[in-house]
């Protein structure tokens, strides 16, 4: 008995005295080997876990761009980076979970009377001595990076190479994370002065291996093709992923194809099909295979992708195999036939992918530089409904899809005048030659969309399933769906199939309208036949009868056959719908001469001021003046041609339309601003005279002197007409005529700046003031100030009617907001938003501080928000700028405490200004507490060892326990 209660003390000794040196605060070598097991196995483990599977997620969900370069990292695609969030934020709260319990910042207890050595002395200045934590940081900034959160990854990698400083091995592998996290940012210069320092300090195998392919990124985002192959190979060979490995391959391929060695690129993507990855990446291998190998031999590798494209098992990469063909011609510059590829490769698409998208753009491309600009507008149309905003090429098809949406029914109107005139010109045989040709490719192409319509709906129809019941086309969607597991199988919801129906009854009964008795030619006689007993006393009216039946019947007959004229007029299978178009007679050749001239005007002015063609804009010009010499309007054209040939450097030719323009139309506004004698000093140097026009103008608006603004408006008026403060200088005119005591004038100035220039930065104060009189409120004496964006509000000019109902609010316990203001444009933004989201993240570890940035009016906010009150919001402000780096990095910039509440008035109701003399009276004399923490959560409670009351004398640590399982957590 005495000796199982020895035991039992024993034991409970040797508990306490584990649990006693189990605190963070101690750093020993049982303490170190306890945190360093507990954080592996506990936090660390589920958290590695949980990022395991939100790579796998992404990795499922990832679709490729085969037309371009593959990314190495998929995270570059935003929405590959939105999959897997959850298990990824679960990861960063496990690591964060580990690293709050278990690090350990306390040095250990040294000999103070040895001497160290250079080891022992860089052991000790360590500032984390928990061995495994490295892990968890590690892992907490890879799975921000995996989230696409760049900005945070690159703050915690950049913590980490600081936290770490003396141990190489972690500071390379944080270093070549960091500068993956500024490829991806795209700051191409940050990056590699990362990779300088690596270079230059000692690095480690995993440092080097994480260092390749880092650097493999950042050399073919800066398109060093040939430089980057050697390091993308090493990445390859010490990638451990078999899919991410067969993607580097692929990769590899293109940047060998895109160098010109084509036998390296052929056998890097034999590994990658080698590999067995999924059928899209494998295909497109292929596909690059042959392209590769097609210098020489393209015949052979058109006939190869043919037989490709016929296979059923391809039927949705039509678009690839055909953009790939198309490639090939292009390679051997032969144009038509690439255009023929393109073509079919758009039509036969399946769906509208990025494949689709990238045989759009070049066809598109191709369509632009031979000016047939009503091809390239079809091609551009399409693609932006297709591709992706975030495209680098998205903004300038988006630009050009503008343009050519102008120009296009313009052009296609000279095209079809054009022909029509040309048509009416030649020999009956001829025409009707010809447009038997119109018809035969018009019935070519409806035969070939009703084999691909029956085709579809075949497919529709087709059982999902073996043991699947065909189903019938009930004309109920929900309950079709749920008889066969379809949806759609309905004719009228296979809209192909419908339009097929559609031409089909147009061919054979032309163009009906949807009306009853569509059929008939009399709709409103009464054919109702009467039964009855036989009348015998009406005999003798039969011969009447008859005859009346007769007439009937002749006007049935005449009325038929003219229905049957309209029916082929209205019909585009027969000539006569074509016929009736070509002008043959003088009125109709009038009208076509109408539609021509006034086509040609507007294309050729186009041209030169939207699409900046002044080659083309030239010839459009000259064609309409030398067609129609008394077209309408002959001095613009006058004018456009004196710019266009001074565009072209064709100074004589531009004088000798300038002198036509003076001569012919003296009181035109265009002679009397060529005539002016300043017209070439303007011309050359009208801008900056013009800006300082304004600048003076404006002054003295500012000092009230009305009669001064009034002089200058009207130089503007007759030197800059079309100047780029036209609309400025009509404003500041308007408010000079109010101030000055001209409200009439002023009123109707207002008005001409809204109607004249509708899309000018002052035309919304212009508007908002118009409106405001209109509804009946009055003015205030309140000045508006054109540049001072911190007065700027957008009730300026006006007093609103529930101006007075939305005040400040002083109420100091609620959510508030710490934000930075600056004028857009006016500072390196990105730079801007890694220093503060690196400042919060490295000074709150428990904290999470949102930061989001929004802009209006020329005014862009960095809104911090996240604090529960206004003393939160001052404390973090105070220790903001009390950071000797962040307080350089803030200079010049705007800031503002506000609550959530005041942030809806501040820039409307209330400016800047009003705020800050709000702020100034309610909340700067209030006391804030010195020792507010903001490292502290503000809703789920750690709770570490350090955090418990001692016992006594002895620490202990109590951990929170899963009942079940007995793991920490």
């Amino acid at each position: 008995m005495g000796k199982r209660i020895l035991h039992i003390i024993t034991s409970g000794l040797v508990l306490l005295s584990v649990l006693t040196a189990c605190s963070t605060k101690k750093n020993t070598s049982g303490t170190r080997f306890y945190h360093a097991m507990t954080a592996r196995f506990n936090t660390y483990f589920n958290g590695s876990e949980a990022f395991k599977e939100g790579v796998l997620e992404q990795q499922k969900g990832h679709k490729d761009n085969y037309t371009t370069l593959l990314p190495m990292y998929a995270v570059r695609n935003k929405s590959t980076a939105a999959m897997g969030k959850s298990n990824f934020e679960t990861a960063i709260e496990k690591c964060e979970k580990a690293i709050k319990l278990h690090s350990i910042k306390a040095r250990p207890k040294s000999n103070v009377n040895k001497r160290k050595t250079a080891k022992e002395k860089a052991y000790m200045a360590r500032k984390e001595f928990n061995p495994f934590l490295r892990h968890a940081w590690l892992l907490m900034g890879k799975s921000q990076f995996q989230q696409g959160n760049f900005i945070e990854a690159a703050s915690t990698f950049n913590y980490i190479s600081g936290l770490y400083a003396g141990q190489s091995e972690i500071v390379s592998v944080a270093r070549a994370y960091l500068a993956r996290c500024y490829v991806e940012l795209e700051w191409p210069y940050d990056a590699e002065d990362v990779f300088h320092k690596i270079q230059r300090d000692s690095i480690g195998s995993e440092g080097k291996r994480e260092f390749n392919a880092s650097y493999a990124d950042y050399l073919i985002f800066v398109k060093q093709y040939k430089e980057a192959i050697p390091y993308l190979q090493k990445a390859v060979k010490k990638e451990k992923s078999k899919l991410q490995r067969a993607r580097l391959n692929f990769l590899l391929g293109q940047l060998y194809h895109e160098t010109g060695n084509k036998a390296e690129a052929y056998k890097a993507l034999r590994r990658v099909i080698r590999a067995n990855p999924p059928y899209e990446l494998s295909f497109n291998a292929r596909i690059l295979q042959t392209e590769a190998m097609a210098s020489g031999n393209h015949n052979k590798m058109v006939k190869k992708l043919r037989r490709m494209a016929k296979n059923k098992k391809n039927k949705d990469y039509q678009d690839q195999i055909y953009y790939a063909i198309g490639n090939i011609y292009l390679a051997n510059r032969d144009t038509a036939r690439c255009i023929g590829a393109y073509e079919t490769g758009a039509k036969e698409s399946t769906q509208n992918g990025i494949a689709k998208a990238m045989v759009l753009l070049r066809l598109g491309e191709i369509y632009w530089d031979k000016e047939d600009y009503i091809n390239a507008q079809r091609c551009y149309a399409e693609l932006v409904g297709i591709l992706d905003k975030e495209n680098e090429a998205y903004k300038e098809a988006e630009r050009r899809s503008g343009i050519l949406t102008e120009l296009e029914p313009h052009l296609s109107a000279i095209k079809l005048q054009d022909s029509l005139q040309w048509l009416a010109k030649l020999p009956e045989n001829e025409r009707n030659e010809a447009i038997d040709k119109v018809i035969e490719a018009l019935k070519k192409q409806e035969k070939e969309e009703a084999r691909k319509a029956m085709q579809a709906e075949m497919a529709a129809n087709m059982p999902k399933t073996p043991t699947a019941t065909p189903t019938l086309p009930t004309g109920n969607r929900g309950a079709q769906a749920g008889a066969s597991g379809q949806t759609g199988t309905w004719y009228f919801y296979n809209p192909s199939v419908v339009a097929q129906g559609k031409r089909q009854f147009q061919r054979t009964w032309g163009k009906r309208p949807l009306e009853d008795n569509w059929r008939r030619s009399h709709k409103n006689e009464d054919r109702t036949e009467d039964f009855g007993e036989y009348d015998y006393s009406e005999e003798s009216d039969s011969l009447m009868a008859a005859q009346a039946d007769s007439i009937a019947l002749a006007d049935s007959i005449a009325e038929a056959q003219e229905r049957m004229a309209d029916s082929l007029a209205s019909d585009p299978h027969n000539r006569e719908y074509y016929l009736q178009q070509i002008p043959f007679t003088e009125e109709q050749l009038q009208a076509s001469n109408d539609i021509l001239r006034d086509a040609l005007y507007q294309a050729g002015i186009l041209e030169m001021e939207r699409l900046e063609n002044f080659g083309l804009a030239r010839r459009t010009l000259l064609r309409l003046i030398e067609t129609f010499p008394d077209v309408a309007d002959k001095d613009n054209v006058y004018y456009h041609l004196f710019l266009i040939n001074g565009r072209l450097n064709d100074m004589a030719e531009a004088e000798q339309y300038k002198q036509r323009l003076i001569e012919e139309f003296p009181d035109s506004r265009y002679a009397i601003m060529l005539a002016n004698p300043k017209y070439e000093l303007y011309a050359r140097q009208g801008k900056h005279i013009e800006d300082s026009l304004y600048a003076a103008t404006y002054e003295a608006y500012g000092k009230n002197e009305y009669e001064e603004v009034f002089r200058n408006y009207s130089i503007s008026t007759s030197d800059f007409p079309e100047g780029a403060h036209r609309a400025k200088f009509m404003f500041i005119q308007a408010m000079s005529q109010l101030y000055g005591g001209e409200r009439d004038s002023f009123l109707v100035t207002l008005k001409q700046v809204i109607e004249k220039y509708p899309k000018d930065e002052v035309t919304e104060i212009a508007q908002s003031i118009v409106k405001g009189i209109q509804e009946g409120r009055s003015l205030t004496d309140g000045k508006y100030a054109a540049s001072d964006i911190w007065s700027r509000r957008s009730l300026t000019a006006l007093q609103d009617s529930t101006a007075e109902a939305q005040q400040l609010s002083d109420e100091r316990l609620s959510n508030f907001v710490f934000l930075l203001a600056y004028p857009e444009n006016s500072l390196d933004e990105d730079q801007l938003l890694y220093e503060m989201a690196l400042y919060n993240f490295t000074s709150f570890m428990v904290r999470n501080f949102d930061i989001d940035i929004v802009k209006a009016d020329g005014l862009a906010q960095m809104r911090v928000s996240g604090f529960l009150n206004y003393d939160e919001a001052h404390a973090y402000a105070q220790k903001l700028y009390a950071d000797p780096h962040m307080s350089v990095v803030l200079k010049n910039i705007r800031s503002v405490i506000i609550s959530e509440s005041n942030l809806k008035l501040l820039g409307t109701v209330f400016s800047f200004d009003d705020y800050k003399k709000f702020y100034d009276e309610k909340f700067a004399p209030l006391q804030v507490p010195e020792d507010l923490r903001l490292d502290e959560p503000t809703s789920i409670e750690i709770r570490t060892p350090d955090d418990e009351p001692p016992a006594g004398d002895e620490e202990y640590e109590e951990e929170e326990e899963d009942t079940d399982s007995g793991i920490i957590f």
